[in-house]
Formats: structure tokens, sequence, C-alpha cells
């Protein structure tokens, strides 16, 4: 799974990888690890608008959830069945890409839980493939952007590291992250990450 992500790089990298500028650039502080569980808000390019980075919350709140606490059960969305369950099934056109430059795993060694960081050996800056939902808080009528990571089968680094579940976030290769915003078949993209990936001992 992925549940901590790491995106410690300026606005004007960021925006100069993407070649789009920020909507609200002071939104955005970097980190080198976001915690999923506290639903970070974290620079997202989705297709309803995909010319801007803008600001969107980790933890995808369908329209049919009472209240936020739901999210907890939605930060990663398995690439095989998301088109298929009610939590993600009506965000599965909506595409986004998820900026980032590491993830965080844990390797479970009998008792001892060892953490890794994982980054690319080939690009600074790499897009999880994500969906998006807008929810409305009844209660204030305020609307949150929030979004999921999708993920994979492990490939064979991470299946080292994540020994136990042996899940990836799907990482998408360069070229296919317009695909990924246009909607290609979702299929298309339940790959492990082909490039070279490291995993570093913290």
């Amino acid at each position: 799974m992925c549940f901590y992500i790491g995106l410690p790089e300026t606005i004007v990298k960021i925006s100069e990888r993407y070649k789009r500028p920020f909507k609200a650039p002071e939104q955005f502080t970097p980190s080198e690890r976001f915690n999923g569980f506290t639903h970070p808000i974290t620079p997202i390019i989705a297709n309803d608008h995909p010319d801007i980075i803008e600001m969107a919350s980790w933890g995808l709140l369908p329209h049919w959830s009472s209240d936020l606490k739901f999210r907890n059960n939605t930060l990663n969305a398995r690439i095989e069945t998301v088109e298929m369950l009610p939590s993600f099934r009506d965000s599965s056109a909506k595409r986004c890409l998820i900026p980032a430059s590491r993830f965080y795993e844990w390797r479970h060694e009998d008792i001892k839980k060892i953490p890794y960081m994982i980054v690319s050996q080939e690009t600074e800056l790499f897009s999880f493939a994500g969906i998006y939902n807008d929810w409305t808080d009844v209660t204030n009528q305020t609307v949150i952007r929030t979004y999921s990571i999708l993920t994979t089968a492990a490939n064979e680094t991470i299946q080292y590291i994540n020994n136990i579940k042996k899940r990836m976030p799907v990482i998408l290769k360069l070229a296919d992250e317009e695909k990924w915003l246009a909607g290609a078949a979702i299929q298309q993209f339940a790959f492990p990450y082909s490039t070279n990936l490291i995993g570093m001992v913290l």
C-alpha cells in the first residue's frame, strides 16, 4: 500500500517539471514525508483543469459519504477493482497526477519493522496515478477536492521491502502521464513501475 509520500521540492521545481503553474502556491508546504492519515493538502493535476497544479486532500470522499471519517478507508484504491467498488467507481474517470519524489514502506523481519525510503534512480519527480472527487460538506456547503492513490502488484524491489502485502503505488511512466489524464483504459496502467526504484533504509 502507500500511506506515506514525500515532496520536499520547491514550487518552482515542480512547476518546471510539469510545465504548469500552481493555482494557489500559498497553500503548498513542501514536506519530506506526508502522512496520509492526517489527510494532507498536496499538489495534483486533475483532468478537469489539466493546465494547472492545484491542491487537494489525500483520502477520497465519495459523494454519498456522510462525514470526513470515511477518507481513512480511501487513501489507496486497488487498480484491479477501482471501477467496481462503490467507494471509487463513480470517480474512476476523474483522473489526476500526484507529484512525488519518494514514498515510504516497511519491511517486516519477525517482530522488527524496518523503514525504507523509495526513490527513482531515473527521475527526481514522478507521478502516482490518482483519482479524485469533489465532496460537499452538507453542514456548511464547503466543497473539498479529495483523491486516492492507485496501487498495483509490487515489482521485485518493492516485494522485498513491502514483503507482507506486496503492493506498490502505480507510478506512471513519463510517456503515460498525459494518457492517464486523457482517460485511457485503467487496466493499461496495472503494471509495476518498469524503471529503476531504489530503497534506502532509514
